[in-house]
């Protein structure tokens, strides 16, 4: 077995993803950005396409409206096929196909043999632009998402987050479940979800990614004559309002059928324009990242209050949301909160050093390296970015990591490292 050093490693992650590769950037006269990239190593194509419009588009009446359309256009069929041929045709081509919603954006991607280029433009088409959702097809969908809902709840963590975001978030958009609920679900109308779908699945709200073993200049063309005809619709409008600032601690108790505790304190962090996204990622890294995270040797090794310990950000177009979650026996919550509230002081008080910057910034990087060898995964990463931040976030964030400095890392740790006023969420046994 051949051994690699750390350094030559990452030398090898780094030449195997092709950074040096140039993209061909195209906007069509539809508005349909189109981002195509050559990599002949894998005889593959991968196509992402993310819409500018999620949970952030709806209003109240909408609430859900997003998710379902993803469901609708991945499963119940077209003007030209029903969703039972949809399927069968994506099995017949090899191709791996699936959809995504956030608060932010949709997603819908296609993979499969290089030779099945025409055909998942094609169908991408016919998915995206020609949905039809006849009214006992809606019906069937709705409960598959009805369903997803009451998994949702039945699930701890998934519980105690959606609860979190309706107390942190307050009026904005982010405080209500990307899945909708139940009532809304049940009860939207399928010619509201459809004039919501001509409205906002335009190409000029649109970023396409494909990359994968094609030529790209008649990739492009081949784009044109699929997408071209398509015209414009209405720009994407999001719905805002600033989060509430919190001045004490609230809490959320939710009682389940578990058989251990969750416990989560969340604040809110930066918006995605923020320069303080890298130095934030840096800070959770070694706050709640793996166990040489401070969290997990403080709460797991050295005071065994807990079975699992993590620190996340999540980023948004608008503000994101830092949070703690450890799972542990009900009795310690109280010793935990306080536990983690000691790390963060000591963190704001005395800093990181310069060794764990180090450390951070090499595990991130090598993170990023990984999850970009994929052809699919570097389509989707450059689609969903370009779609609320632009593309150029994550083609430049090894580099951004790496001017972040300890001056930076401990200011961040300072602004937004909240002890005082935070929401604690514990789901407890029955």
């Amino acid at each position: 077995m051949r051994i690699l050093t750390f350094a030559a490693f990452l030398l090898l992650l780094i030449s195997s993803v092709s950074f040096s590769a140039e993209w061909q950037i195209s906007t069509l006269d539809n508005g349909l950005k189109v981002m195509i990239l050559e990599n002949h190593q894998v005889p593959q194509v991968n196509i992402s396409t993310t819409i500018k419009v999620g949970a952030k588009n709806e209003t109240d009446f909408f609430h859900g409206a997003t998710h379902l359309l993803e469901h609708l256009i991945l499963f119940r069929g077209t003007d030209k096929m029903t969703g039972e041929e949809v399927g069968a045709a994506m099995t017949d081509h090899g191709a791996y196909f699936n959809g995504y919603t956030s608060a932010d954006w949709t997603d819908f991607v296609i993979s499969l043999p290089k030779e099945n280029l025409d055909f998942a433009l094609g169908i991408h088409a016919d998915m995206l632009f020609r949905s039809n959702f006849p009214a006992e097809e809606i019906d069937k969908e709705r409960q598959a998402v009805l369903e997803e809902i009451n998994i949702n709840e039945d699930n701890p963590t998934g519980k105690a987050y959606w609860s979190t975001l309706k107390e942190l978030y307050g009026n904005h958009p982010y405080s209500r479940s990307v899945l909708g609920t139940v009532e809304r679900v049940s009860n939207v109308p399928r010619d509201s979800v459809y004039a919501y779908y001509k409205r906002y699945y335009a190409p000029n709200n649109m970023t396409m990614v494909i990359v994968g073993d094609i030529d790209a200049t008649q990739t492009l063309q081949k784009v044109r004559e699929q997408f071209g005809d398509f015209p414009k619709g209405w720009e994407a409008e999001d719905i805002y309002a600033p989060p509430p600032v919190k001045e004490n601690v609230t809490e959320i108790e939710i009682k389940k059928d578990v058989s251990q505790a969750y416990l989560m304190m969340s604040m809110i962090g930066p918006k995605a324009d923020s320069p303080d996204q890298f130095a934030i990622d840096i800070m959770t890294n070694l706050l709640g990242s793996g166990e040489s995270s401070r969290l997990w040797k403080k709460l797991k090794g050295e005071l065994a209050l807990v079975y699992s310990a993590n620190f996340t950000y999540e980023m948004n177009k608008y503000e994101g949301m830092a949070f703690s979650l450890v799972s542990l026996d009900p009795s310690n919550i109280p010793a935990a909160e306080k536990a983690i509230n000691d790390i963060l002081n000591e963190v704001k008080q005395n800093g990181f050093t310069e060794k764990e910057l180090r450390k951070a910034k090499n595990s991130i990087k090598t993170g990023y390296y990984a999850s970009m060898e994929r052809g699919l995964n570097t389509a989707d990463n450059y689609a969903r970015y370009d779609s609320f931040i632009g593309y150029q976030y994550i083609e430049n964030y090894p580099n951004n990591i790496e001017k972040v400095t300890l001056a930076d890392l401990n200011a961040v740790a300072q602004k937004y490292l909240n002890t005082e006023s935070y929401v604690k969420t514990m789901v407890v046994p029955l």
